[in-house]
């Protein structure tokens, strides 16, 4: 017995999509800047500092000072001298009052009665203290004018490039049924 047979394909469809992205570019340069500054105005100005030396001791000391200061140093030195003076005679004479000494105190005592030995001070100690130097520094008056800056600038506006993406959609496979009859043959 010869039967028909229906027999049914299907193919499905199918999509494709491709797909490029979108992309930016981007510049900036840079903008234009400029400076400019004038010099700041600048003023100094010192007085010369006070130098002061005293060398008065020092030329009293080698006896060339004023006459008036020499004569008084020299005063000032006698009471002082004829104390020694007295002490000395009271020495001479107890010398002299020893009888029993072996050594002869009257011929020694007129030796030295013409010895030029003078114990007056003249002259002052040599000290390099004796210079005082004292020296007084002015202050320096500073005036110093600053000036501004004269700072421009000018910007650049950036540089924007877009590119838009792609989605380009295909068919891949297109979709499909195929129908057939055919005979079938049960005993075969």
């Amino acid at each position: 017995m010869n039967l028909l047979r229906l027999s049914i394909q299907q193919t499905l469809g199918q999509i494709g999509m491709q797909t490029q992205n979108a992309s930016t570019d981007m510049r900036s340069p840079r903008g234009q800047l400029s400076i400019e500054q004038q010099p700041a105005q600048m003023d100094f100005h010192s007085e010369p500092g006070e130098l002061r030396i005293d060398s008065s001791a020092a030329w009293a000391a080698l006896g060339s000072g004023p006459h008036m200061e020499w004569m008084n140093s020299i005063y000032s030195q006698a009471p002082g001298i004829a104390l020694q003076g007295i002490a000395r005679i009271v020495e001479n004479g107890n010398r002299m009052a020893q009888i029993h000494n072996p050594r002869n105190a009257f011929a020694e005592l007129a030796q030295n009665a013409f010895s030029n030995e003078s114990s007056v001070q003249y002259v002052g100690p040599a000290s390099n203290m004796n210079v005082k130097i004292q020296y007084e520094a002015k202050p320096a008056v500073t005036n110093i004018e600053a000036r501004k800056a004269d700072i421009q600038y000018t910007p650049m506006k950036p540089e924007i490039r877009y590119n838009p993406g792609r989605v380009n959609i295909y068919m891949r496979q297109m979709n499909s049924i195929d129908i057939q009859v055919t005979t079938y043959d049960w005993y075969k």
